[in-house]
Order: structure tokens, then C-alpha cells, then sequence
């Protein structure tokens, strides 16, 4: 449950993040680093570095903050933290860690440089995707899927999309 992960993540790889770390990483969450909103809330890019959380590497973050009111509510966000905490594959986006502070739930994942799929098929970009680009990326989600459908507990992901579909 929530009030357990404010103590123990259970993850050796996944970093817990105080609500204060994460303002800073986002440069307390200004407009101007939005890179991506939807029903669960806000994606801001960030960074942490020693200033944010002493002894831990400059890493470039996206830090998905959860709408209170939205769609994806404490059990939703808690079931993301369990099955990203315990999943490391290349073709799946690496949860870094969390913040579960007060009303404040917060995603701290790899930032994926080049955006969704979606913003490359649909819209303009200076990078054109060729079919050779596109079958790869095809290969990668296919991938990544039968990763989680193969896993121990399988894992039925039901928000398949293209704006989901993430490029390094």
C-alpha cells in the first residue's frame, strides 16, 4: 500500500524522492518544462544532480506528476511503482524512483530524448522516421510487450499508444 512505500520501496533500484528534490529537479515544476500532460496529470523534464539529492549523478528525468483529480488515482500509481520497480528491460522506460509525500504523487523516470512515436508520426519534427526507423521502433514495442506478457506475473498493459511508444 501507499503508506508502506513512504518507508520501503522494496526495490533496490528505485530511488525515493522527498517532494521538495523533485520541485527543484523541475525547477519547481515551471510551465516552460512541461513535456507532456494528459488525464493523469503533468510531465515536466528535469534534472537531478548533487544539488538536488547529495551523492547522486547529474541525470536527465521526466518527473510525471499526478493529478489529484485525474483519472489515475493512488491504486493506479501504486501498481505503476510495483511493476516498474521490479521490471529492467532495454525497451521499457526505467522508473527511477517515486515521490509519495503528503497528497503528492510523483513518477521519476529516464527521459527519453527524441519524445513519443506519436509526435513523429503526427506532427512536425526536423527528424522524419523512415520504414526502416519505423519497423525497428514496431520491433522494440513488440519486444518490450512480450516482455511484460512473458513475465512472471504477467502484465496486461492497457494503454498502448503511440504517444506511450517512447524514443531515445
Amino acid at each position: 500500500d501507499v503508506k508502506d512505500l513512504r518507508q520501503n520501496p522494496g526495490y533496490d533500484n528505485v530511488c525515493i524522492f522527498t517532494y521538495e528534490e523533485t520541485r527543484l529537479a523541475t525547477n519547481e515544476f515551471r510551465p516552460d518544462h512541461i513535456i507532456g500532460e494528459g488525464g493523469f496529470g503533468v510531465v515536466y523534464k528535469g534534472v537531478i544532480d548533487e544539488k538536488v539529492k547529495p551523492g547522486y549523478p547529474t541525470t536527465v528525468v521526466a518527473v510525471k506528476e499526478l493529478n489529484p483529480d485525474g483519472f489515475q488515482g493512488d491504486r493506479e500509481w501504486l501498481a505503476e511503482v510495483n511493476y516498474l520497480g521490479q521490471f529492467s528491460h532495454p525497451n521499457l522506460v526505467k522508473l527511477i524512483g517515486y515521490c509519495c509525500e503528503g497528497d503528492h504523487r510523483l513518477l521519476v523516470y529516464e527521459y527519453m530524448e527524441s519524445g513519443s512515436l506519436e509526435r513523429h508520426l503526427f506532427r512536425r519534427t526536423d527528424c522524419s522516421l523512415t520504414w526502416s526507423k519505423r519497423m525497428r521502433i514496431a520491433l522494440g514495442a513488440a519486444k518490450g510487450l512480450a516482455f511484460l506478457h512473458g513475465a512472471g506475473r504477467p502484465v496486461i498493459y492497457r494503454d498502448f499508444k503511440s504517444s506511450n511508444v517512447l524514443l531515445d
